[in-house]
């Protein structure tokens, strides 16, 4: 039998996917990277991302990572090097519990290759690091990019014309895990394929916060039965 968070979950899940399916890249009048929220963000939607202890699994799913801005752009030879805060939010639940929500913050760098002169085209990738406190339901945590494998992508930017560009974009990240102030960290089982997503149309919007809104007179009629 289902419990109410996991039918919870599984009803935010599906009016995110509805969200997250709007427009799976970018159209925007500004070609810089990285693409600001709320213009876009990166997610991996269903993906589970799991991290394990002793006698600890804790598993993050349909996250959010968002570049706040503001931006320090550098080059470095033909590269760019871009430094800038970023924001992750998304669902997490420790030894099979239900998921409940959580957040983090923190710096991320990332380089773009031979995108120095160039502002248009298809750029290697690649997160130099990431460094990301947060809080859950079940406590502090702390998520950092991997210091021994590579997190890479690729980034396409094209001219529409008219001003417009479009830009589709992905990573691969891998991340560890800490819930003990960084004394010791948990590597994930895997990278987390993170995909540029565009904010959807208003349309969208007004039908996902009309399901939310079904979903929870639901529940209301529910409860007073």
């Amino acid at each position: 039998m289902k419990t109410r968070s996991t039918l919870l979950l599984s009803a935010a899940l599906t009016l995110s996917a509805l969200v997250g399916s709007a427009r799976a890249d970018v159209i925007t009048s500004d070609p810089s990277l990285p693409v600001l929220y709320p213009t876009g963000f990166y997610t991996n939607q269903f993906d589970l991302v799991l991290f394990s202890g002793p006698g600890l699994v804790i598993a993050l799913t349909n996250e959010e990572h968002r570049a706040i801005g503001p931006v320090l752009r550098t080059p470095s030879g033909p590269n760019e090097i871009e430094d800038f805060p970023s924001q992750m939010i998304g669902w997490i639940n420790v030894n099979g519990s239900p998921f409940q929500p959580a957040s983090a913050n923190g710096p991320v760098q990332t380089e773009v290759f031979g995108k120095i002169g160039n502002t248009t085209g298809t750029f290697d990738t690649e997160m130099l690091s990431m460094s990301l406190t947060g809080t859950s339901p079940f406590g502090p945590f702390m998520i950092r990019e991997s210091p021994t494998l590579a997190s890479t992508g690729q980034t396409t930017i094209a001219d529409l014309g008219g001003g417009q560009y479009h830009i589709d974009s992905f990573f691969d990240v891998f991340t560890e895990l800490s819930v003990d102030g960084g004394n010791t960290w948990m590597p994930a089982n895997g990278p987390a394929h993170m995909t540029l997503e565009g904010v959807p149309e208003p349309s969208v919007c007004a039908l996902v916060g009309l399901g939310a809104g079904l979903l929870a007179l639901r529940r209301a009629r529910r409860s007073r039965k």
